[in-house]
């Protein structure tokens, strides 16, 4: 008896451990996620914001990564791939060379790699809690900023690769731009001066509009509110 109650106080012991555990991680990725943005839409542009742009995506990746409990070579693949894309952005800005393409090979990484690797902790998490945490809502709170930064890539992309520039009245496509527009769209504001001009970047704008608030107020939504249900009713 006094086995079974002990065995149990250390199982209990070791989840309330990780539950902290992840719940840093998740806090440490969302915080890197902001301070990612802030500098991509505030910082003037230069070779050397590439070089601090390109470093703070690959932490970021790195960070979901772990935060998803990725195992295997991935987390060290991620670490050794950020090292050479930073270490090469720093190279050809040293050499006075555009490094505008290393950069947005790791934009592309994190918003490519770090939605699924987060989705897999969260939902990982839910199946062995069977209740809303706290690492839970940081969590998906992630999946939206990656959501932006993913579309914001993908108006960059558009430009980059269409007959024609995605924006119009002659907006230039930076990343700083990019970012606004994503996320005044992803949360419908809308402030009408930055506007897509071809049929495929109004296209991808409402999908964009539509995933955003469909994603709020179901996911997000449900998850807070069952989360301070929870709070509230707990002794």
């Amino acid at each position: 008896m006094v086995t079974a109650q002990s065995g149990r106080s250390e199982e209990e012991t070791r989840a309330k451990r990780r539950e902290a555990r992840l719940q840093e991680r998740y806090g440490l990725l969302f915080g890197s996620l902001v301070v990612l943005f802030l500098v991509q839409g505030i910082a003037p542009g230069g070779p050397w914001q590439e070089v601090l742009i390109t470093a703070l995506s690959a932490t970021t990746l790195v960070l979901a990564l772990r935060a998803g409990e990725v195992n295997g070579p991935i987390v060290p693949l991620a670490i050794a791939a950020g090292a050479i894309l930073v270490a090469a952005v720093a190279a050809l800005a040293l050499m006075g060379t555009a490094n505008t393409g290393p950069a947005r090979i790791a934009s592309g990484l994190l918003v490519a790699v770090a939605p699924p690797a987060i989705a897999m902790g969260v939902l990982r998490g839910l199946r062995a809690r069977g209740h809303t945490t706290v690492q839970a809502v940081l969590g998906v709170l992630c999946l939206y900023l990656t959501f932006g930064m993913f579309c914001a890539f993908a108006y960059g992309t558009i430009d980059n690769l269409g007959s024609a520039p995605v924006f119009a009245n002659d907006v230039a496509a930076t990343t700083a731009h990019c970012l606004y527009f994503s996320f005044t769209t992803l949360t419908t504001v809308g402030y009408g001066d930055v506007l897509t001009r071809s049929d495929l970047g109004h296209t991808f704008a409402v999908t964009e509009a539509l995933v955003g608030q469909i994603y709020l107020v179901t996911v997000v939504a449900l998850l807070v509110s069952d989360l301070g249900s929870r709070r509230t009713h707990s002794p």
